[in-house]
């Protein structure tokens, strides 16, 4: 009998390539998003304290432990580090307009202004900010107007006279407008009276927003 032959063993091909471990690459974004965030709450505690025009770059590595190189990888400066905190703000801003019916009545809008004055009242340091950073930081204005255009569009997909408002055409064009003034009057007066303490009763206040809110949106369906 022959005897029986060995099969070769089949050759392997090209070893497998050794890939990075996704655990590392994980922690890794995580190191990262702790560190961001470490930045953010110290800018955020130094702007408390000292306000946003006094607070320095020095100030905000001590307070969150961190190089000035560390600083610079994530942030290209001072105001850099404040839209990160007023950013994070905005989707609260965003909710909140989510809750205005689509055709308010007096009352409707009335509660939505109270709604904003609690809201600014929540969240006070962020509020307080926004309004410094708006004084002093002339960049920051096309920000704003880029922020207003996104909440008019997001308005504007429930609620027709926002919708015309960003629609782009030129019979709208003084709708946008008007709309954007909206949108300014509310923030501002939400600003006066919570940020900057304005001592009023804010009933009056609250009447005629919401008077030219909902005449705003009956009027250009």
């Amino acid at each position: 009998m022959k005897e029986a032959q060995l099969e070769k063993p089949p050759q392997d091909s090209a070893p497998p390539r050794r890939t990075r471990s996704r655990g590392l690459s994980v922690l890794h974004q995580e190191q990262i998003e702790d560190s961001r965030n470490r930045i953010l709450k110290a800018a955020e505690a130094a702007f408390t304290n000292n306000s946003y025009v006094a607070t320095t770059i020095d100030m905000i590595i001590t307070i969150a432990g961190v190089s000035r190189a560390t600083f610079y990888k994530y942030f290209t400066n001072r105001f850099d580090v404040a839209k990160g905190l007023i950013a994070a703000f905005m989707p609260k801003l965003e909710t909140l307009f989510d809750t205005l019916p689509a055709r308010p009545s007096t009352a409707d809008g009335k509660a939505f202004v109270y709604r904003l004055l609690r809201l600014y009242e929540e969240n006070r340091q962020s509020t307080a900010l926004f309004g410094e950073v708006g004084g002093s930081e002339p960049n920051f204005f096309p920000e704003m107007l880029a922020f207003h255009e996104n909440l008019l569009r997001r308005l504007g997909e429930r609620i027709p006279a926002f919708r015309n408002a960003v629609s782009g055409r030129p019979e709208d064009a003084s709708v946008h407008v008007i709309a954007h003034l909206q949108i300014h009057h509310l923030f501002g007066f939400a600003s006066s009276v919570v940020s900057k303490g304005w001592k009023i009763d804010p009933e009056p206040g609250a009447t005629y927003l919401a008077n030219q809110l909902t005449r705003f949106i009956a009027d250009n369906e």
